[in-house]
């Protein structure tokens, strides 16, 4: 893959943790990806990246719900079960 490919995809996924940041906010939903590119192997790695984030990352990036709460292990694995359980 070039370097350009992965560009467009780390690219794509930064842009939708953002989106999802800014919808966050508004409350305004996110829709589909945004035009990135006339080239259409360009745009596809975009909406590869775009499309390659979870719940999870989105959760993490809004920095809500990743601290455990208590300090035993337990607790870190079910703050960590209910992240991955969407």
């Amino acid at each position: 893959m070039g370097s350009n490919w992965e560009y467009a995809k780390t690219k794509g996924r930064a842009m939708r943790l953002n989106a999802e940041l800014a919808a966050y906010h508004t409350g305004e939903p996110v829709t589909q990806p945004p035009f990135f590119s006339h080239c259409g192997t360009m745009q596809s790695y975009f909406n590869r990246g775009w499309h390659g984030v979870t719940q999870c990352d989105i959760r993490i990036h809004l920095d809500k719900n990743i601290v455990p709460t208590g300090t035993d292990k337990l607790s870190k694995l079910r703050s960590l079960r209910a992240c991955h359980s969407l």
